[in-house]
């Protein structure tokens, strides 16, 4: 028997309801809603006021959409508009918006035209906390800010099914033109108006930039539409000096975060190479292969430390004056290499040096449980540890659970400080020292003298040991500069009751002058060689310590 429902169809739904439904969904979306002409001009208003009015939201029709922004967000939301106006369809995009009190207010902001009502843009605003900084009307000012994001971004695009691309852009000459800084704003604006988000842009320098959009915008677009502005502003001449480089952002089977670092190492690279070296000539294929490249070097890196391809060597540390052995240092090896210092820089370029460092730690702690467990003598270890990973927020947290299985084996461990030259916050970096010492470990900052360790370190951080990098070390008995420096580093490290190690000691006569100096312990081809083995190491110096002449020796 027939009930009269048909149960394939929805109810009918009344007229009102269809308009209350999509008003709900409006401002479950939104706090704001401007109805505009193509001109920007308010023709409606609801919502909150979102601090743009100290009146009633009604109160913003009649004026221009312009007047609730900055001067110089202006042109970029210029942009938005005509984006909007040609493709119908606005996506979120980051705006910075101007209250009646004068203040930047980030927010939000998606638009879309309706078949049936030419000529009106229907905007929706959303306030937003927690927005990468952006200047009004401007790309982002520095690359790490962007690097910092680009995971993200890509997850979100990922998670929305929107193909990603980043394309990088030169305008050589630009710097030196006259109307530089007016041509450069409306590059800005271009670029931010297509970039995903409205904030995924950066200025890389004053002649390039990186943009990060959606796959359908080509290359050859944005070469278009930028050419069009260097004609607009009379810089002709620029068009020829013009190019873009467009890379995909899908990394297959490699993480999204891999695909990140591999996309900052070209970023970096692209930012401080000469135009020449990037294949300006064969405009894409050089950039393209630089990527695929570090795709490939990136992965590299991560198979190693996900197999722990690697080994450590162990190098004797002895007490200057009485001969015996202190301590070692544990020496990472990748493969057949002797140094493995390429390596340790590309891992930190790519933000891959906390995963190794922490595992490099592990593996020494490994060596000492092992020499605890057949009860042989244990030297205390010495590991390097960057500043980059120190003053990672989670690295304590981090170090501790990785010692904590050791018990107090793990205070066989002292940490050597590298690549400091990297450090602006020098209390932070002496909170986490402070905090390695409550754990029981000792602290030592590496390679002092060398350049990239500066005297402010030395003078900055609290440390137990401080090690005298070998060129001064060597240098400093043929060189009145590298003896100078030699001698001030011995100074101002009795004065605050810091200890030394000398590196690279090759000779009698170092060995001799460092003793007149004071400096309590050394390490060098004179004490021995790094060894694969705990156990193999001597315990103090040789007898007839060998000279060592001719061949330079390749060191750590």
């Amino acid at each position: 028997m027939s009930t009269g429902k048909n149960p394939g169809r929805h109810p009918a739904i009344p007229a009102t309801l269809r308009h209350d439904r999509f008003v709900a969904f409006a401002f479950a979306s939104a706090h704001l809603l401007l109805e505009t002409d193509d001109d920007g001009r308010i023709a409606f208003a609801a919502g909150a006021r979102c601090g743009l009015t100290d009146r009633t939201t009604e109160d913003l029709v009649g004026q221009s959409l312009f007047d609730l922004l900055p001067a110089e967000e202006h042109a970029f939301i210029r942009m938005l508009l005509a984006r909007l106006i040609e493709g119908g369809k606005l996506d979120l995009t980051h705006v910075v918006m101007r209250t009646v009190a004068g203040q930047r207010s980030a927010m939000m902001m998606g638009g879309c035209r309706l078949p049936n009502h030419p000529n009106r843009c229907f905007l929706g605003f959303t306030i937003a906390s927690g927005l990468t900084e952006r200047m009004a009307g401007r790309c982002l000012p520095e690359l790490k800010i962007f690097v910092e994001s680009l995971e993200r971004r890509l997850s979100v695009a990922g998670v929305a099914e929107h193909d990603q691309r980043l394309s990088l852009l030169a305008v050589e000459g630009l710097a030196g033109m006259p109307a530089s800084d007016a041509i450069r704003g409306d590059v800005e604006a271009y670029l931010l108006s297509v970039s995903s988000n409205g904030d995924a842009a950066v200025r890389l320098n004053d002649e390039r930039y990186a943009v990060l959009h959606n796959a359908d915008l080509t290359r050859e677009e944005i070469a278009s539409d930028i050419g069009r502005l260097l004609v607009r502003h009379g810089a002709d001449d620029l068009c020829d000096a013009l190019h873009v480089w467009q890379l995909p952002v899908q990394g297959g089977d490699m993480p999204l975060s891999d695909v990140a670092r591999a996309l900052s190492y070209t970023l970096q690279t692209f930012a401080a190479g000469r135009p020449g070296a990037l294949g300006i000539a064969d405009v894409n294929s050089a950039v393209v292969d630089m990527l695929q490249s570090t795709i490939g070097r990136v992965g590299q890196v991560r198979r190693i430390l996900e197999q722990r391809d690697f080994h450590l060597a162990y190098q004797p540390i002895v007490n200057l004056v009485t001969g015996k052995l202190h301590h070692v240092e544990a020496l990472m090896r990748v493969g057949d290499s002797a140094s493995p210092a390429e390596f340790i820089a590309f891992a930190e370029r790519v933000g891959l040096i906390c995963d190794l460092d922490l595992l490099v730690l592990q593996t020494a702690l490994d060596a000492l449980k092992a020499a605890h467990d057949q009860k042989r003598a244990i030297p205390d270890i010495a590991i390097n540890l960057s500043a980059v990973t120190l003053n990672s927020p989670l690295m304590v947290e981090q170090l501790q659970t990785v010692l904590r299985p050791y018990g107090i084996i793990a205070r066989k461990l002292l940490i050597e400080v590298t690549e400091t030259a990297a450090v602006h916050d020098f209390r932070g970096l002496n909170q986490t020292l402070d905090r390695l010492r409550r754990m029981g470990l000792r602290v030592c900052l590496d390679d002092v003298g060398s350049g990239t360790t500066s005297f402010l370190s030395l003078n900055e951080l609290r440390v137990d040991y401080a090690k005298l990098d070998g060129r001064i070390v060597r240098g400093a008995l043929t060189n009145s500069r590298d003896r100078a420096i030699l001698h001030s580093i011995v100074e101002i490290a009795r004065h605050i009751n810091i200890e030394l190690i000398a590196e690279q000691v090759e000779t009698d006569a170092q060995l001799h002058h460092l003793r007149q100096l004071g400096v309590r312990y050394g390490q060098g081809y004179l004490f021995g060689k790094p060894s694969a083995s705990l156990s193999n190491l001597d315990q103090g110096m040789p007898s007839r310590p060998a000279r060592r002449t001719g061949k330079q020796v390749s060191w750590e």
